[in-house]
């Protein structure tokens, strides 16, 4: 089973998903747990160096829906909805790079959660993941309650203040509009 966690930066996603997979450990459920973040799939900061749009690189934007790599995103979604060994990356915030085959789920019986903001997005080939989910949930969230703790998170990966305030005006802020648009897909949508 495939569940999605939408909702824009800065609603807890990533935090909800941990905790899930926390509770799910303590458990000791009789099925596989496993939580990955969109984050992951990220082009490599060396392709969005190397590849532009509107004449800027894309790593100026990096986070915007067109940085992934969201077909490889379905063909694990698909892979694992068949039963297949999956081994998903993960995203270092050390490196802010994906790091390969870093979670493996070779379990037939396994519950996977999958977070991230353009899940319910139907363009750029964000369209193919949405129906890939067995159910999702949409974190709605405060804009403007949201943006200090996303420029504090971006302080925190080494930008400057004001790099990061600069990244959230160009990016996070626009993302969130865009995400917002796609709440009304969710199967439920938590304030």
């Amino acid at each position: 089973v495939v569940v999605g966690i939408a909702g824009p930066t800065g609603a807890g996603k990533s935090v909800v998903a941990a905790l899930f997979k926390e509770l799910a450990r303590q458990a000791g459920l009789a099925f596989a747990f496993e939580a990955v973040t969109i984050d992951a799939y990220h082009y490599p900061n060396h392709y969005l160096n190397s590849h532009y749009s509107e004449g800027e690189p894309l790593k100026k934007v990096k986070g915007r829906f067109d940085t992934y790599a969201v077909a490889e995103l379905a063909r694990d979604l698909l892979a694992f909805s068949s039963g297949e060994n999956v081994s998903f990356p993960i995203y270092s915030r050390k490196l802010h790079d994906p790091v390969n085959n870093s979670i493996s789920v070779a379990d037939k019986d396994a519950l996977l959660i999958v977070e991230g903001l353009w899940l319910l997005h139907d363009k750029g080939g964000w369209e193919t993941i949405g129906p890939l989910l067995d159910y999702s949930f949409f974190i709605d969230s405060d804009k403007a309650r949201a943006k200090d703790p996303v420029i504090r998170r971006h302080m925190r990966g080494g930008r400057t203040f004001e790099d990061a305030t600069r990244h959230y005006e160009l990016v996070d802020g626009k993302n969130y509009d865009l995400v917002l648009q796609t709440k009304h897909k969710a199967n439920t949508v938590l304030p």
